[in-house]
């Protein structure tokens, strides 16, 4: 790690120097090119006229009377206004080339660049002119339209192969639009025109060398001069090596960087060595100068630079990192030695105090730097950790305990609910009660007891709260029930009762709602208390009833008040369902109410059923309602029929 940070730095020094270095050297090697490309241009320009016009003497006068004739057919445009166009209302420009061509044998034109149709021609077989061959080998007026071209004038020369005919032309640029050539027959000295492009050639071959030539002691400059197809004429390729060639693409954008007066740069590979090259066109002759440098030699001396930079950083390097070393051995060892013990944390007993005391031991906790804090808090969090697990572990076997006695208690209070309601002694009645409570143990309550032959007791309750004081409550608010019960109290009394003894031994202010029915089997009467308990639902040839008559509130509420008892006749094949509010106010996710209305919709929707059926039918509807919302009260529901 420090070796990184200490090498990192000097890393992005040197790539950032490099580059910068390198770029400046491509620069710089950029302009050397360039200024090569120039150079030759004024090669070519010299070998040209001095092979076209100084080895012809006899051209000066015909270059000079062009020349002249070009002048005065530019003053005289100059002179003509723009409304009467090219040669409009003024015949001056009309006189002049016409008397030129009859007198002196020149064959002047004006070309149109916009429109080559509109050009102006003093004899129609002047026209043929524009097909005939430059020296570019393209025709004269892909020339004209290409070209650029400026007073006093271009000369260049004309050939036709066909008839062997060479011109001697002088162009000149009129305006953006026009150009004005003026042509003159130079058949006596054809043999000498036909072959300047080959003496420039054969000049050019004679004065390069295919090895190039030394800018410095660690540069080369390479030129190489290529045709208008972009192959390589001078110099002359050796023996094994690859000539220079230029594709379309890329001579085209050489050209248009000519029409701008620019050069093109690439980067190109050639007989296995990358160069940078600056391209330039020559447009007298349609060749283009290549000035080429080896990349390697113009980054030669940025990376010997750049080497030995690389060496002091190293050096530096060495040295921060053995005086870094030196300056935290001190600190590594103790934090290994840290690192090390903490890792045997995972193999401790943290139950054990001993081993506990042993393994902090382990940690130098008298230092006073940051290895000794260090030390200090991994001992604190392994004395905590082992505290935290022995009083987790004291929880859990409390907790298993406290679980263990719910379980207890959930059994006795089950086994203190009947168990027994299909039995004969309740013939011909059919009984099912089923409670499901909201914790380990509830509050609710249901009972059914015989009386004697004739009569039966059922009783339905809820205590007002939940868990273990509601379950001891409602224990013994059954006992109280069942002794009332068995002294032949009526149902206003028993309730009278459990009021009175729950309101009296109530520390906590508890009470139950509660519904106590007597049923006469053999003649239907049906007495009844209700203290403060849902009203019972009757079902009787499918129309379904509410069981009307509110006794009092629910006992343990109001010492010393008089319950009330109702009465009524219970029809032959009527069902009795009896429940708690757990079972009306069970909610849905969206905290709504399944309600009394559902209740009596359900017990209609399902009285065919006989009562554990009927039983499980009305618990799947409530729990289908519920979805996936928690129970939030007991559930208690009992039900009788008394048939036929």
């Amino acid at each position: 790690m420090i070796l990184v940070f200490a090498m990192l730095p000097i890393l992005v020094v040197v790539a950032v120097l490099y580059y910068t270095q390198a770029q400046a050297a491509l620069a710089k090697n950029n302009f050397y090119q360039a200024s090569n490309n120039i150079m030759f241009s004024e090669i070519f320009d010299s070998y040209y006229y001095r092979t076209v016009v100084s080895d012809l003497e006899v051209l000066n006068g015909r270059r000079e009377k062009l020349k002249l004739m070009s002048k005065a057919i530019i003053k005289a445009y100059s002179l003509n206004d723009e409304e009467s166009g090219l040669i409009g209302s003024s015949s001056i420009i009309r006189n002049i080339m016409f008397e030129s061509t009859r007198s002196s044998g020149m064959m002047p034109f004006i070309f149109d660049i916009k429109k080559p149709e509109s050009s102006h021609f003093v004899r129609a077989d002047y026209r043929r002119l524009l097909k005939y061959t430059t020296i570019l080998g393209i025709s004269l007026q892909e020339f004209l339209m290409e070209g650029k071209f400026h007073n006093p004038g271009t000369f260049h020369v004309l050939t036709d192969k066909k008839n062997s005919e060479v011109y001697l032309l002088n162009i000149t640029a009129m305006d953006d639009r026009h150009i004005l050539v003026i042509g003159e027959r130079q058949n006596d000295l054809k043999t000498e025109f036909m072959n300047v492009k080959k003496q420039i050639i054969e000049a050019l071959n004679n004065v390069m060398r295919p090895e190039g030539r030394e800018l410095s002691s660690d540069r080369r400059l390479f030129t190489f001069i290529l045709d208008s197809d972009g192959k390589q004429v001078a110099p002359l390729v050796r023996d094994g090596y690859e000539p220079m060639f230029l594709e379309k693409k890329q001579r085209e954008e050489v050209k248009a960087g000519f029409n701008q007066n620019s050069s093109a740069t690439y980067q190109m590979s050639l007989n296995n060595v990358d160069y940078q090259m600056v391209i330039s066109y020559y447009n007298q002759m349609g060749m283009y100068i290549v000035s080429a440098t080896p990349i390697t030699d113009i980054l030669h001396a940025q990376r010997e630079e750049t080497s030995k930079f690389i060496i002091i950083g190293c050096i530096v390097a060495f040295f921060a990192i053995l005086i870094a070393m030196v300056l935290v051995s001190d600190l590594v060892k103790p934090l290994s030695a840290v690192t090390l013990n903490t890792r045997k944390i995972a193999t401790l007993d943290l139950r054990d105090i001993v081993s506990v005391r042993r393994f902090i031991n382990r940690f130098d906790r008298k230092r006073t730097d940051e290895v000794g804090e260090i030390s200090k808090a991994i001992s604190k969090m392994t004395t905590n950790l082992s505290s935290n697990i022995c009083n987790l572990l004291e929880t859990q076997d409390r907790q298993r305990k406290i679980e263990g006695e719910l379980n207890t208690a959930k059994d006795i209070q089950l086994g203190i609910l009947p168990d027994n309601l299909d039995s004969p002694i309740f013939s011909p009645l059919k009984i099912n009660g089923k409670m499901i409570p909201a914790k380990e143990v509830g509050g609710d309550l249901y009972d059914v007891i015989e009386l004697d032959e004739d009569n039966v007791a059922f009783i339905i309750g809820d205590v007002s709260d939940k868990g273990v004081p509601a379950a001891l409550f409602m224990v013994m608010t059954v006992t109280i029930i069942r002794q009332c019960f068995s002294l032949k109290m009526s149902s206003a009394e028993v309730m009278n009762e459990v009021n009175k003894v729950l309101c009296k031994h109530n520390p906590n202010m508890m009470f139950v709602t509660l519904f106590l029915g007597v049923l006469n089997r053999k003649t239907g009467a049906f007495t009844y208390a209700n203290g403060g308990h849902c009203q019972p639902v009757l079902c009787h040839n499918n129309s379904v009833s509410v069981l009307e008559g509110l006794s009092g509130p629910a006992p343990g509420v109001a010492d010393g008040f008089e319950y009330k008892e109702f009465s009524c006749l219970i029809d032959k094949n009527t069902r009795i369902f009896l429940y708690t509010d757990g079972v009306s106010e069970a909610q849905n996710e969206e905290k709504q109410l399944f309600g009394e209305n559902r209740i009596n919709l359900a017990v209609s929707k399902f009285a065919s059923l006989d009562v554990k059926e009927f039983s499980e039918s009305m618990l799947n509807e409530i729990l289908s309602y519920r979805g996936t919302a928690p129970q939030s009260d007991d559930i208690t529901m009992l039900v009788a029929d008394y048939p036929q």
